[in-house]
C-alpha cells in the first residue's frame, strides 16, 4: 500500500477500507461516515433482515454500507436530500431493493410506532436531536428491545 493508501484505508477500518475513496468524496458532507459507522457498529449488533432507519442519512453512503455490510433493510431519511437523488445513489450501488429513501424532518417522522429493529444517525444527531423531549420521541419508533446507535464527530485533541 501506499501512504495515501494507509491515510484513505487504514488498517483500523477494514470494512470501509473496501469503499472507493472518490465514490465516498462524491457523497461527503462531513468527517468520514462510513468510519463513524463502522466505529459505532461494533457497539450494535444489526443482522440480515432487520429493519433499520438511517436518520440524517445525506447521500446515502451510511444506507449503502449498512444495506451491503450487514444485510439489513434500510429506510434512508434526510430533510436536506431529495428522495429521488439518494434513491439513484442506492440503484447504482447495487442496493435500490434495500435501501428506502425518505425525505423527512426529524422531529415529524411518518413512520408508525415501533417501525424499527435499530436506528442509527451519523453526524447528523446534533443538528436535530438535542431537545430534551427528542429521545423518547425517536424511542418509541424503535421494536421492544430495539437499538439506538448515535456517532459524532469530536476531536481527540485540541486543534490551534
Amino acid at each position: 500500500m501506499t501512504a495515501l493508501d494507509d491515510l484513505v484505508r487504514p488498517d483500523r477500518y477494514p470494512r470501509s477500507s473496501r469503499y472507493d475513496p472518490a465514490w465516498l468524496v462524491g457523497l461527503d458532507m462531513g468527517p468520514n461516515p462510513l468510519w463513524l459507522l463502522e466505529d459505532l457498529a461494533r457497539d450494535l449488533d444489526l443482522r440480515p433482515g432487520m429493519r433499520v432507519l438511517d436518520l440524517g442519512s445525506g447521500k446515502g453512503a451510511t444506507s449503502v454500507f449498512l444495506a451491503r455490510e450487514f444485510g439489513v433493510d434500510v429506510v434512508a431519511a434526510d430533510w436536506w436530500i431529495a428522495a429521488q437523488d439518494a434513491a439513484a445513489v442506492f440503484a447504482e450501488a447495487g442496493v435500490g431493493d434495500r435501501v428506502t429513501a425518505v425525505r423527512a424532518e426529524a422531529h415529524a417522522l411518518p413512520f408508525e410506532a415501533e417501525s424499527f429493529d435499530a436506528i442509527v444517525s451519523v453526524d447528523a444527531f446534533e443538528y436535530f436531536g438535542t431537545a430534551d423531549g427528542y429521545l423518547p420521541y425517536l424511542a418509541h419508533f424503535l421494536r421492544p428491545g430495539g437499538q439506538l446507535g448515535v456517532a459524532t464527530p469530536g476531536m481527540t485533541r485540541e486543534v490551534r
